[in-house]
C-alpha cells in the first residue's frame, strides 16, 4: 500500500468510516492509548497529538490487513510514541503514514520519545513521511522479523544528536534482509535506489541544505543557503527559520523558536498572542504562559470587571498530603486559605524532593500546620519562606502546630528562620530525634502564648534518641588532599573527654553542583535521598572517601559515633565544606557513525563519552585505508575500542546509603504511640510505696496540734564540722592534683597518638608530572618520577565539534577510523580510541542501479 493512498478507519463494526483529509492546521487531541481494536476509533479527525501514543497488547493476527486499514491524519505527536507486544502488526505506515515529527517533549522514563518494543510480527517501520525525532532517545529492540532498521539514517532525525542516543538491538540481522532497492517480492527491480529507505518503496525523506560547502565555520554541518547564512536546525523543512513550515520545537509569529516568549504556548507547538489565544476561545495562563482550554485544578475561574474571564489561583480549604500526587494541589500556592496536614504513609517513597519544589512558595498558612506520623522527613526546611500560621483554626481548639510522631525529624525551620505563630500554641510529642532545646527556641514566635507548658512540649518524649544542648560539639573537619576519585578529609584533634565516649565517624558526601547545600535538603529519614555515607568505626582523625566522579563538586560534613549509655554524653557535629575532584582521562568516545554521499568523501559522526571527567578540549582522528574484502569487513567489529584492557568499567552508580532498619508492618510506628501513650501519665506519675508510707502516717495523726508536737518531737539532727586541714593532707592533696595532672597529660598524649594511628594507610595516589626532558629515558623516568607527553597523531578537532567531513577518499574502499576524546589539563588525558570501519560509494553501483 502506497503512503499517500487514502486511508481508511476501522470502527467498533469494522464498518467503513469515511475519508480523512490531510490538514497542516487539523484538531488537536490529548494523549491516546490502544490496547484493543476499538480504541483505534480515538485517532478520528485527529492530526497533532499533544501527549503521548501508547498502543500495547493490540492483538491484530485475526484480522485481515490487506482489507483493513487503521491509518490516521496524525502528523505530530508531541511527547513520545511507543509500540509493545502487538502480535499481527506487520508495519506502523498502517496506522501511521503521515507523521512528520515526534517532537518528545515529555519522554518515557524521562529517556525515550520513540519505542519499538517485541513486536514478533513487525517486519518493517514505515514512516515514510518522518523528518525529525526532535528530542529524547531511540530504542528498538527485540522485534525478530523487523528489518529496515540499519538502512534509516538516525542521526538526520534527531534534533540534536550529540545528546540523543538510538539503541538497535536484537531485531532481524541486517544481513538477513533486504536492502534499498533490491527485489521486491514480486521480483520486480524497485525504483528506490537511496541508501536510506523505510521499505522496498519508500526512500527516506532527507531534506537537504541548499550548501554544505563553503559555509561559515558557525554553520557546522547545518549547512547554509546561497548566500552563506547558516541554516537553523529548528526549522525541520527547510533553512530559514522565518519561512519554516514545520518547527522542531515552536513556531510563532517570527519564526521558528526554542521557547515562548511574551507569548502563549499552544498544543505544544505554536506560540500565540494574548488576542489570538482569546479569539480561540481559550484563556492564557500567565503561569507557564499557556494557552489552556480550562483553568488547571488548583485554580478557579473568575470574571474581570470587564467580563473577561481569568484563571485565579485557588488554594482555600483543608490539604491532607500522604502522597506525592497530593501535592499537585499546592502547586504555586502563596497563601494557604486553610490548613495543612501532612501524613506521609508510603515511608519508601521518595517525596522529599516532590516538598520542596511544591510547597516552597508558601508564605502563609491561616488555619494550622499538622506534621504527623511522617518518618521519612528530617527537617521541615522544606517550608523556606513560611513566614506565619495565622491559627484562624486549630487543633484541638488550641494548637496552631502540631508535631507529633516523626521518628526521624531532628530540625525545624532552616537556620536563621522564624515562623511567627499569630494564635494558638505548639504541640510536640514523639519526636524522639528532635532536641526539646531546639522546639523551645519557638517559644518567642508564639504571639498569643505566655507559657509552653510540659503538656504541650515535654522533654521525655522529645529528642530522647539523640544528644541535645551541651553535649552537642562543633567538629573542625578540612580536606587534607584530593585527586581524581578520592579525598582525604582531616579532623581536628578529640579532646580527652570527648575520646571517652567516641567510638567512630560517620561521613556523609553528596554531589553539589552549587554550593548553596544545607545538611537537610533532600534528606529522607529512611535513607532514599542522595546523601551517601560512610561510616568508620576508628578514632583516626583521618579517613579516605574514595569511588568518586572525576572533575565533580561534592559537599560533606561529619558527625561523631559515640556511646550513649555513657555516664558523659557527647556529640560532635562539622559544618557543611565544599571540595572538588581533579580531572581524568575520559571514557572512550561512545559511538562512531558514518555516511557517504560521494565517492570521494565520508561523514562521521561521534557521541561524546559517557564519563567526560573534566573538559574536552579536543578530539583527535585518525583514518587509512585498508585492504579487506566484504565478507572480512561484516566480520569486523565496528565502533569498538582498539584496546579492551584499557578500558574502564562502566560501575554501577552506588545508591544512597539507607540508614536504619526498613519497617514492613504498617503498625511500625505504632510502637512509638504506646511509648507515648505511657509516657503522658509518667509525667504526673506518683509511686504506691511514697503514696502508702504518707497514708500511714496520715493514719496516726490526731489533731493538728498532734501532728505539731510529733514534728517537735522528732530528735534534732547531729551537726558535723569540717577538721581543718593539715599540713599532710594539703601535701597529699598537692600530690594527687600532680598525680592527676601527669596522668590527664600522658593520656591526652597516647589519645592523639591513636587519633594520629596509620596515617600513612590514607595516602592518595596521584597522577605523575610530564617530564621536562621530552627524550627522558626509562630510567629517568622512574628516578624523576615522571611520563612522557604522547605525541598525538591525526587530525585534532574542537571539543565542541562532533563530526568530520573525510575528503580525497578512494571510491568503493574501506577505511578505518578511530576517535579519541582528550581532556584539559590532564597529561596524556586522551581516551583509548573508539574505532569503525566505513565504506565509500562506489560510482559504478550506483550507475548500474540506476
Amino acid at each position: 500500500m502506497g503512503h499517500l493512498v487514502p486511508r481508511l478507519f476501522l470502527c467498533l463494526t469494522l464498518a467503513l468510516c469515511p475519508l480523512l483529509v490531510r490538514s497542516e492546521n487539523g484538531p488537536a487531541c490529548g494523549s491516546l492509548e490502544i490496547n484493543d481494536i476499538g480504541d483505534f476509533r480515538k485517532l478520528e479527525n485527529c492530526t497533532h497529538v499533544v501527549g503521548h501514543v501508547r498502543i500495547a497488547y493490540v492483538d491484530f493476527t485475526a484480522l485481515n490487513l490487506s482489507l483493513i486499514s487503521f491509518a490516521s491524519n496524525i502528523t505530530e505527536i508531541s511527547d513520545y510514541l511507543m509500540v509493545y507486544r502487538c502480535p499481527g502488526l506487520l508495519t506502523l505506515e498502517s496506522i501511521f503514514p503521515r507523521l512528520r515529527i515526534i517532537r518528545g517533549q515529555a519522554l518515557l522514563f524521562d529517556e525515550f520519545s520513540f519505542v519499538v518494543y517485541e513486536n514478533r510480527n513487525l517486519r518493517e517501520l514505515g514512516l515514510v513521511e518522518l523528518l525529525r525525532i526532535q528530542k529524547g532517545s531511540i530504542r528498538i529492540e527485540s522485534n525478530p522479523r523487523l528489518c529496515f532498521v540499519e538502512t534509516v539514517d538516525w542521526i538526520f532525525l534527531m534534533g540534536n544528536a550529540t545528546r540523543q542516543h538510538y539503541y538497535l538491538k536484537h531485531n532481524t540481522p541486517p544481513s538477513h534482509c533486504p536492502i534499498c532497492g533490491s527485489l521486491s517480492p514480486d521480483y520486480g527491480v524497485n525504483q528506490n535506489t537511496s541508501d536510506y529507505c523505510w521499505n522496498l518503496k519508500s526512500a527516506q525523506l532527507r531534506p537537504q541544505p541548499p550548501r554544505l560547502r563553503n559555509c561559515p565555520v558557525a554553520c557546522g554541518n547545518n549547512g547554509c543557503d546561497s548566500a552563506g547564512k547558516c541554516c537553523d536546525r529548528n526549522c525541520v523543512t527547510g533553512c530559514s527559520a522565518q519561512n519554516c513550515t514545520l518547527c522542531g520545537n515552536f513556531k510563532s509569529r517570527f519564526g521558528c523558536v526554542n521557547q515562548c516568549l511574551a507569548s502563549y504556548e499552544i498544543h505544544k507547538r505554536q506560540c500565540i498572542t494574548t488576542k489570538q489565544c482569546r479569539d480561540l476561545g481559550r484563556i492564557p495562563l500567565t503561569q507557564g504562559y499557556r494557552c489552556a482550554e480550562k483553568c488547571p485544578g488548583n485554580q478557579k475561574e473568575v470574571l474581570d470587571a470587564k467580563g473577561i474571564l481569568h484563571c485565579q489561583l485557588d488554594c482555600s480549604g483543608d490539604f491532607h498530603v500522604t502522597v506525592a500526587e497530593d501535592l499537585e494541589a499546592l502547586q504555586d500556592c502563596v497563601k494557604i486559605n486553610g490548613s495543612l496536614t501532612i501524613e506521609l504513609t508510603n515511608i519508601k517513597e521518595k517525596i522529599v524532593e516532590a516538598l520542596e519544589v511544591s510547597l516552597e512558595n508558601i508564605k502563609e498558612i491561616t488555619g494550622y500546620l499538622k506534621v504527623v506520623h511522617s518518618g521519612q522527613l528530617t527537617s521541615l526546611t522544606f517550608l523556606k519562606n513560611l513566614d506565619s500560621i495565622k491559627g484562624t483554626k486549630l487543633v484541638e481548639n488550641k494548637y496552631a502546630l502540631y508535631v507529633v510522631n516523626n521518628h526521624h525529624l531532628e530540625h525545624i525551620w532552616p537556620n536563621n528562620h522564624q515562623v511567627v505563630v499569630q494564635s494558638g500554641s505548639m504541640y510536640f510529642h514523639l519526636n524522639p530525634r528532635l532536641c526539646y532545646e531546639k522546639i523551645m527556641a519557638l517559644a518567642p514566635s508564639l504571639k498569643s502564648v505566655q507559657k509552653v507548658s510540659v503538656v504541650d512540649v515535654s522533654p521525655n518524649s522529645n529528642g530522647e534518641r539523640v544528644i541535645c544542648g551541651a553535649g552537642v560539639r562543633s567538629l573542625n573537619a578540612t580536606v587534607d588532599d584530593v585527586n581524581s576519585t578520592a579525598v582525604r578529609i582531616l579532623l581536628d584533634y578529640m579532646d580527652w573527654d570527648g575520646m571517652e565516649t567516641l567510638m567512630g565517624y560517620s561521613y556523609f558526601y553528596k554531589e553539589a553542583p552549587q554550593q548553596n547545600v544545607t545538611m537537610y535538603d533532600g534528606r529522607h529519614g529512611c535513607g532514599h535521598d542522595n546523601w551517601l555515607m560512610n561510616v568508620v568505626i576508628t578514632q583516626s582523625r583521618r579517613h579516605v572517601i574514595s569511588g568518586l566522579k572525576p572533575y565533580t563538586q561534592y559537599a560533606y560534613f561529619v558527625k561523631t559515633l559515640t556511646r550513649t549509655d555513657y555516664h558523659m554524653q557527647l556529640d560532635a557535629y562539622s559544618t557543611i565544606g565544599y571540595f572538588q575532584t581533579l580531572p581524568d582521562r575520559p571514557s572512550p568516545v561512545m559511538k562512531l557513525h558514518g555516511s557517504s554521499e560521494l565517492s570521494s568523501e565520508i561523514l562521521l559522526h561521534w557521541w561524546p563519552p559517557l564519563r567526560p571527567n573534566g573538559v574536552i578540549s579536543k578530539y583527535v582522528v585518525t583514518y587509512e585505508k585498508q585492504n579487506v574484502t566484504e565478507k572480512q569487513a561484516k566480520n569486523y567489529d565496528n565502533s569498538s575500542p582498539q584496546n579492551f584492557t584499557q578500558l574502564d568499567c562502566q560501575c554501577v552508580e552506588e545508591e544512597p546509603y539507607y540508614s536504619g532498619p526498613q519497617a514492613d508492618d504498617e503498625d511500625f510506628y505504632n510502637k512509638d504511640q504506646i511509648a507515648y501513650e505511657d509516657a503522658l501519665p509518667n509525667l504526673i506519675f506518683v509511686s504506691r510505696s511514697q503514696l502508702s508510707r504518707v497514708k500511714k502516717e496520715f493514719d496516726k495523726v490526731i489533731d493538728y496540734a498532734h501532728l505539731i508536737r510529733t514534728r517537735k518531737e522528732e530528735p534534732p539532727k547531729p551537726t558535723t564540722t569540717t577538721p581543718a586541714p593539715t599540713n599532710e593532707s594539703l601535701e597529699n592533696d598537692r600530690k594527687a592534683a600532680e598525680n592527676y595532672e601527669k596522668f590527664r597529660l600522658d593520656s591526652e598524649l597516647s589519645q592523639r597518638l591513636a587519633q594520629d594511628e596509620g596515617k600513612e594507610q590514607y595516602n592518595l595516589r596521584h597522577a605523575m608530572p610530564k617530564c621536562q626532558d621530552s627524550h627522558a629515558s626509562v630510567g629517568q623516568q622512574v628516578e624523576e618520577k615522571c611520563v612522557l607527553e604522547e605525541i598525538l597523531e591525526g587530525t585534532q578537532l574542537p571539543g565542541n565539534k562532533h563530526y568530520y567531513y573525510m575528503t580525497n577518499l578512494e571510491e568503493a574502499s574501506f577505511y578505518r577510523v578511530t576517535v579519541s576524546a582528550c581532556v584539559e589539563g590532564v597529561v596524556n588525558g586522551c581516551s583509548t580510541p573508539t574505532e569503525v570501519l566505513l565504506k565509500t560509494w562506489s560510482r559504478t553501483n550506483r550507475t548500474n542501479a540506476n
